[in-house]
């Protein structure tokens, strides 16, 4: 029976006898922009080519529901870290239509941890965290404008860089512009 780590690693090596990578590609992104979008599984290789991206071209921060809970949070110092250090010069934000986490409450996921054995007081240690993320997020258009103005107001993200909200049919790869960065300068 083939795993699928070993189908992935088969895949690997194919890959890399198709390819050549004689060619350099910098870490810095080409077009200087960040890209914050959600983990959603339609949207891989979907994002890039509606957006017209290609490798090197961006840097790209996913997680789940487009998210961006804490005024410093992971997701925030990780495009803090593409400004300064990677010379970004602007931020899409791309949310997407039908998205699971609008679906989803603190309820449904601290029950099915606590169905795999996850101990009471260990959720107890989370619930309120899980609650103010998952239980606040109902409308992915809404998500985005609520990010967009969260990174706007924050003072380590300097007042130059145009940030941009829209959101993606995971279907079609349809892009809707909610929010034009350019404006707001």
């Amino acid at each position: 029976m083939t795993t699928l780590l070993q189908e992935i690693l088969d895949n690997n090596q194919a890959f890399l006898s198709q390819n050549d990578f004689s060619a350099t590609i910098s870490k810095y992104p080409q077009k200087k922009f960040a890209l914050l979008t959600c983990m959603d599984t339609r949207l891989v290789e979907l994002i890039n080519s509606a957006l017209g991206i290609r490798r090197g071209d961006a840097k790209m921060i996913q997680n789940a529901g487009t998210s961006l809970i804490e005024d410093m949070g992971e997701t925030v110092k990780s495009l803090l870290l593409a400004i300064y250090i990677f010379d970004i010069k602007e931020i899409f934000i791309v949310g997407h239509y039908d998205c699971g986490v609008a679906l989803t409450t603190s309820t449904d996921i601290l029950q099915k941890m606590r169905s795999r054995g996850i101990a009471e007081q260990q959720l107890a240690l989370i619930g309120k965290s899980f609650a103010d993320w998952l239980d606040t997020y109902t409308d992915p258009v809404q998500n985005v404008l609520a990010v967009v103005k969260k990174l706007k107001a924050n003072p380590f993200i300097p007042k130059d860089i145009p940030i941009h909200g829209l959101i993606i049919d995971p279907h079609t790869g349809r892009l809707d512009l909610l929010s034009d960065g350019y404006h707001a300068l």
